[in-house]
């Protein structure tokens, strides 16, 4: 295969994942403390453009990271088929969890906002906006949302290991992917036992990830970058 498309993929999930966190940061910054649902519920019926394109970049982050996975699947089958094939196979849950996750926000948890102090119970609005705001810590969404990068992370440190086999640039994003892997299914552990201290492990494989992109993007690169 042609292994600059893997380069390609990495750099293009890298500049979605950047502008991601810079949304993000944006969008907690303009928000302030949320400390109750209704809080939340506040803040989002007042939600602007900002709002939509995080999610919309967050889906275009979660469609690059499984191109880049699948690219890095077919890399890896060669050294190690089975292994790469059961890497592979958590991929595709991955994505539905969170294309499902990330476009739900923009969609189903606006309409809801927008029936409150209509003909429904709002209070049986509330309760249902308190499972389906991502960014609500105790939502079920957000669960689901946590699961996934814990599924991603299955892969992530299988196809680290086996790039450890390669250059310097290579092993340097391996052992940057299997952390971000173990430390997300860290942090689903630490959703499920209650622990902030295991639960902040998706915030960090987040991190961890971001920086394993450009020496990943860059091994597969350079070959082309050097004329080769």
């Amino acid at each position: 295969m042609k292994t600059k498309f893997i380069g390609v993929a990495a750099l293009i999930t890298f500049l979605f994942t950047a502008v991601w966190l810079i949304l993000l940061i944006w969008d907690q910054a303009a928000a302030g403390p949320l400390e109750t649902i209704e809080q939340v519920v506040a803040y989002l019926s007042s939600r602007d453009w900002r709002y939509t394109l995080t999610y919309l970049n967050a889906a275009a982050v979660t469609l690059s990271a499984t191109v880049l996975m699948s690219l890095l699947y077919l890399f890896c089958r060669e050294a190690a088929p089975e292994w790469a094939l059961i890497g592979f196979a958590f991929v595709p849950v991955y994505c539905t969890l969170n294309l499902v996750t990330y476009l739900s926000q923009i969609i189903i948890v606006p309409a809801l906002i927008n029936y409150l102090g209509s003909v429904m119970d709002d209070r049986l609005i509330h309760l249902l906006l308190a499972q389906l705001i991502q960014i609500w810590p105790d939502s079920a969404v957000g669960f689901f949302n946590g699961l996934a990068y814990a599924l991603l992370g299955i892969p992530s440190i299988i196809y680290g290991l086996i790039l450890m086999r390669g250059s310097r640039l290579m092993k340097i994003a391996g052992w940057l992917l299997a952390l971000n892997g173990l430390a997300c299914i860290l942090g689903i552990i630490g959703y499920l036992t209650g622990s902030a201290l295991l639960a902040a492990g998706i915030t960090i494989g987040g991190s961890l990830f971001l920086l394993a992109l450009l020496p990943l993007s860059l091994s597969f690169l350079r070959p082309t970058l050097n004329g080769r």
